[in-house]
């Protein structure tokens, strides 16, 4: 009882830290911003081509132009006399169903009826929060070489602590799988940070502030919270990365006497934060605004995941995405019988492909989303690659006897 009392106070702060920081971010006058958004939309434009890199015909490293134009639409339209309402509607302009084309003709002040006003109000776009301000100071070129750093920096940091506080294998497969997927293209697109940033802090208060990992209950309410702060700040990205990383982070560390029934319980906490903070945003925007945010979420609800009068278009979805989960749970089951003792193995480190697992349901759910939104929503399965690779490195210790230090020449450098 204790729990869900602090888990209700919990919500109810956030829901009011929500709302006040994005009025406040919302208050900033467009004035401040406009020349900076200006230059943002044209490097959104061409540095979308610039950096895009294609592999045949995959182009996983491609940039978020569409959304990173549409968010600097919504910074550039927002209404400093009605913050609260402006931000509940987050309104932003296209042209020909392009917020590309229409962020270009909004800053080139050629307001013409072409021009399409459009509320996108199911969503908190928290990440305006961080971005209205910054835009005060630089350009999204400025804001790109700060995400290149700072993730860097944390990426690092994370390796550095984890090294100390757990196998130097398990903080190496981490890091290393979060910076295959993170660059060249996730510091250079408004949209992609978040749930990155969200993942490496939360992993390193995990490791670092000893309450969040020997009080159960502000561990719990810390995934509470981690999952109310990714609805708040995503645009449905890669969500996912912002439970596991830390999660699988929080398992490695503390070694509990069952982590599967802790990784589901504080899977279902974070997913507790995330639904229920979204779904509180649907209703603020339709109670301040008037606007029909619940239909417009439902309905967006059931696109993302079954489609709309696209039979087979959702099959050929789901024959590739199965197709997809029988090739990995072959490779997994032919890796660990080359490994021995697959029984042992299980028992002691079964929850590393649970944790796998939560990446291809996740991909499965949102069948429709994953698909028609690839070339990013594929980063969500490196949940499912650091599972695989963490379970087989320990798969491969147990069965050779190795010890902990098994990687004494990284254990020196680090001065563990």
């Amino acid at each position: 009882m204790r729990l869900w009392k602090s888990i209700l106070l919990t919500y109810l702060l956030l829901v009011v830290v929500f709302t006040a920081t994005l009025t406040a971010a919302f208050s900033i006058p467009t004035s401040a911003i406009e020349g900076n958004v200006r230059e943002s939309v044209n490097q959104a434009a061409d540095g979308g081509k610039m950096f895009t890199a294609h592999v045949g015909m995959w182009a996983p490293w491609k940039l978020g132009t569409f959304s990173d134009c549409l968010i600097l639409g919504i910074a550039y339209c927002a209404d400093a006399d009605h913050p609260l309402q402006s931000a509940m509607n987050a309104r932003f302009v296209m042209q020909d169903s392009s917020p590309i084309a229409g962020a270009l003709q909004m800053v080139d002040h050629q307001q013409d009826g072409s021009l399409q006003s459009v509320v996108y109000s199911r969503y908190w776009h928290g990440n305006q929060v961080i971005v209205r301000p910054l835009l005060c100071l630089t350009t999204l070129r400025g804001i790109r070489l700060l995400n290149v750093a700072l993730l860097g920096i944390l990426l690092i940091v994370l390796l550095v602590v984890m090294c100390r506080k757990t196998r130097a294998a398990d903080a190496l497969i981490v890091t290393l799988s979060l910076a295959a997927v993170m660059y060249p293209a996730v510091p250079m697109c408004l949209n992609y940070v978040p749930t990155f940033y969200i993942a490496l802090l939360a992993s390193l208060l995990i490791l670092l502030w000893g309450k969040a990992t020997t009080r159960w209950e502000v561990t719990t309410l810390l995934f509470f919270t981690v999952g109310a702060v990714t609805a708040y700040m995503d645009l449905l990205t890669t969500p996912m990365v912002s439970m596991a990383v830390p999660l699988t982070v929080y398992l490695l560390y503390r070694h509990p006497e069952r982590p599967c029934r802790a990784l589901i319980v504080l899977a279902l906490a974070w997913l507790g934060g995330y639904a229920s903070l979204w779904a509180t945003k649907w209703v603020l925007a339709a109670l301040i605004t008037g606007h029909a945010a619940l239909q417009d979420a439902m309905g967006a609800v059931t696109q993302r995941t079954v489609g709309h009068d696209e039979h087979d278009y959702m099959l050929w979805c789901l024959k590739w995405t199965l197709a997809a989960v029988a090739v990995a749970c072959a490779m997994v089951a032919a890796v660990s019988a080359l490994l021995g003792n697959c029984r042992e193995t299980l028992r002691r480190h079964g929850w590393m492909l649970l944790m796998a697992l939560s990446g291809i349901v996740w991909v499965t759910v949102l069948l429709e989303h994953t698909w028609h939104h690839l070339h990013f929503t594929w980063r969500t399965l490196v949940v499912t690659v650091i599972g695989v690779l963490l379970y087989w490195s320990h798969a491969i210790e147990y069965n050779k006897g190795a010890s902990s230090k098994e990687m004494p020449f990284i254990n020196r450098i680090i001065g563990k």
